[in-house]
């Protein structure tokens, strides 16, 4: 490789940092963080009015069996009545067990009246707290689009930004020998993505450490074409 083509080998890792820092810039956009927030405030407020609509259900389901029970001893309270005062029952005995049942159906349906009325109250508030609901969902709901929106708007941004620098990449790396760009893409997998370093003072600038003088002295005297590495960390080193 000459010396231009280890040029574009750091240029083109340049650009691979700057990608790596636009994909993670990509994944960590405040935007990301609000739209999963206004999704949060979507399904906690789906959930309240969901729980409220089966509170909802099961009050119906007591009121109705309410209803039935009562209008069986309104019925049944009828009947005694009518017999208290047809004239068939002239025991006085009997008439007094037949008026304390009367009495004692009509205490029954009294109190469940009160507790249809208090059934029904309840199921009144209900539907008030579910309509609430709904029309917070609706706005969290709307908050969500336009968070959406905003974020794919940021997103582009970003993905302009990593397509520039890939179309740069890409003419840097045009020139550079295949073999070099392979050995330079196996490095990277392996060295959390900086294969390539300026060797700048006898010290690599991808792991910071002075390599020996010796190792210095081989460096500074081999061949502008042949690929050194780094003795402590293994990048591929620029001669500055």
């Amino acid at each position: 490789m000459s010396n231009d083509q280890f040029q574009r080998l750091l240029s083109v890792q340049d650009h691979d940092t700057r990608i790596d820092q636009l994909r993670h810039r990509h994944g960590t956009l405040p935007e990301r963080a609000a739209l999963a927030a206004r999704q949060q405030d979507c399904k906690r407020i789906f959930e309240q009015r969901e729980s409220m609509q089966v509170e909802r259900l099961e009050l119906q389901r007591i009121l109705k069996r309410n209803e039935d029970e009562l209008a069986a001893l309104e019925d049944r309270a009828k009947r005694d009545r009518d017999r208290l005062y047809s004239g068939e029952v002239t025991g006085t005995r009997e008439l007094l067990t037949l008026q304390e049942e009367v009495d004692g159906l009509r205490a029954r349906c009294s109190t469940m009246e009160s507790d249809a009325l208090e059934l029904m109250e309840a199921i009144e508030e209900i539907d008030t707290q579910v309509k609430a609901l709904g029309a917070s969902l609706e706005a969290a709901e709307a908050e969500a689009v336009a968070a959406q929106r905003r974020l794919e708007e940021a997103e582009a941004v970003v993905q302009a930004e990593v397509d520039q620098e890939a179309a740069a990449r890409s003419t840097q790396a045009a020139d550079i020998a295949e073999a070099a760009l392979a050995k330079y893409e196996s490095l990277r997998s392996s060295m959390g993505g900086v294969a390539v370093a300026r060797l700048r003072n006898g010290t690599c600038e991808g792991c910071h450490l002075a390599l020996s003088a010796m190792e210095v002295d081989r460096i500074r005297h081999a061949p502008v074409d042949e690929i050194c590495h780094c003795e402590e960390c293994g990048r591929i080193l620029v001669r500055a």
